[in-house]
């Protein structure tokens, strides 16, 4: 993985030269130097966002969400045995704090309200990505390294949590006071100040939905429901667009084309399950094989198990990602509105929001479908049954397997956080029912990875690091 790593910081030197334009001084440091501007600096921040959640969140996690599987091309990795090693996440951990977050924090002493506002919330959506693959990590004496502090202590992710709420809350005040002097420096949302409630509203929700098996947010999340303004529709989708031109391409298909390629294979554990529910998406998620006998199909393979295809069959045999889920202009998903759809569902199923609950089930797969640009997404809805008179338990099942389905190919980092959180104690939808054990895997059968290992960097700079944990230990809101 480390030279998919050195590979990323490439793409990313090149996105940035891209837009020199906005960024004509590459060799001075935008957090010090006296000629950067606000716009420069979103620019950039928004730039590394793009390759930490393609890259390092979304290739670091679709193995462990069993959308993919390991392929033909080379000696099956770490990850596909739960294997992890200190030295994985090095990079992540880099390009989070002392890039996208330094800029940002940057932003957040603006003059402009907007910057402010703007950096406020993406602030709190890299932090709670932090939180969910780490657990404690350093937040409120992080970023203060001109104020001498090298060693920040790391908070407790719980207090972290609540202190992201209150951030986004904080956030969207700056909006409410703010004049529209972002432009095209913005690479999600292009100065819409309106959309950007959306999302922080969305993240918000998002935030205190993620505690409800263990600490429940029901009168919060039923203000909020009550009364934001969310992500919708597909007008509404918080992303990062590529032009597919050289520098300015999907992260995840530039480091595959400029490293070993993308050599994975679509994984059964999903394959089986939209063939079980004759789902139409399944053809857009992956690519047909081109030879073969099951040429013109979707072939996927049991996880883990490529050391058990034939040595000299051809990658094209076999399913890989599509252009929808891996390609030159793929864009970069933050947050979708199918996401969003499927956190008020579950709101109004477990705290009776004012929202419909199988309504908001129905616009949730709905949503996705649109995106995706398939036809027939009501008639797929009507055979799901989803009833309101069911046990809340089969619901959540449904609403559960939904959004991982739905995150296939956009958010694959989302889908593997959300089968940890769905997969309860006494109802193991996913460890036991759905996800396959690796015949090569390091843990014993039917125990899968729950969180990231601390980076060795960290561990090494830092003594005020926690002892290192195991890749089964489970952070704060699992169950």
């Amino acid at each position: 993985m480390k030279n998919i790593y050195k590979s990323s910081i490439a793409f990313t030197l090149i996105l940035f030269m891209s837009c020199e334009e906005k960024i004509t001084e590459l060799s001075n440091d935008p957090n010090v130097s006296a000629i950067a501007n606000d716009s420069e600096v979103l620019t950039s921040a928004i730039g590394y966002m793009g390759a930490i959640q393609d890259v390092d969140l979304n290739q670091g996690s679709f193995l462990w969400a069993q959308y993919y599987t390991w392929g033909i091309g080379v000696s099956i990795g770490n990850q596909e045995r739960y294997v992890a090693q200190p030295d994985d996440r090095n990079g992540y951990w880099q390009r989070a704090y002392a890039n996208c977050l330094a800029d940002l924090n940057y932003l957040r002493s603006s003059e402009s309200a907007a910057y402010r506002g703007v950096a406020g919330i993406l602030t709190a959506y890299v932090f709670q990505g932090l939180v969910d693959h780490f657990g404690d990590v350093p937040y409120s004496e992080a970023l203060q390294g001109e104020n001498g502090v090298l060693t920040p202590a790391f908070d407790s992710a719980p207090t972290i949590y609540v202190s992201l709420v209150s951030s986004i809350d904080s956030a969207m005040d700056e909006l409410a006071l703010a004049t529209n002097d972002i432009g095209d420096d913005d690479l999600v949302y292009g100065g819409d100040l309106n959309q950007w409630v959306k999302f922080a509203n969305s993240l918000k929700l998002r935030l205190l939905m993620r505690t409800s098996e263990v600490d429940a947010k029901g009168s919060e999340i039923t203000t909020l429901v009550s009364s934001g303004t969310f992500l919708e529709s597909s007008a509404d989708i918080a992303q990062i667009s590529w032009s597919g031109t050289t520098g300015n391409s999907n992260p995840m298909w530039s480091v595959q084309m400029n490293g070993v390629g993308d050599f994975y294979f679509a994984s059964n554990a999903m394959v089986n399950l939209l063939n079980s529910l004759n789902d139409p998406r399944l053809t857009t998620f992956y690519a047909a094989a081109t030879t073969g006998a099951f040429n013109g199909q979707i072939r996927g393979i049991n996880q883990g198990t490529i050391d058990d295809e034939p040595f000299t069959a051809p990658a094209t045999d076999y399913s890989g990602s599509s252009a929808y889920a891996n390609g030159a202009t793929a864009p970069t998903v933050l947050m979708s509105p199918w996401e969003v759809w499927f956190l008020r569902t579950e709101a109004a199923a477990r705290y009776g929001t004012a929202d419909n609950e199988a309504t908001a089930f129905a616009n949730a797969v709905q949503a996705n479908f649109d995106y995706m640009g398939i036809a027939g997404g009501a008639a797929y809805i009507t055979s799901l049954s989803y009833s309101t008179t069911d046990p809340l338990n089969d619901r959540l099942n449904t609403i559960g397997i939904q959004k991982w389905i739905s995150m296939n190919g956009t958010q694959e980092d989302e889908g593997w956080i959300e089968t940890r959180r769905f997969d309860r104690p006494g109802d193991r939808i996913f460890t036991s029912g759905i996800f396959q054990n690796p015949p090569l895997s390091v843990l014993a059968a039917g125990t899968f990875p729950a969180s990231w290992l601390y980076p060795a960097t960290e561990r090494s700079y830092n003594p005020k690091a926690p002892g290192q944990r195991a890749i089964t230990d489970q952070l704060f809101w699992d169950n």
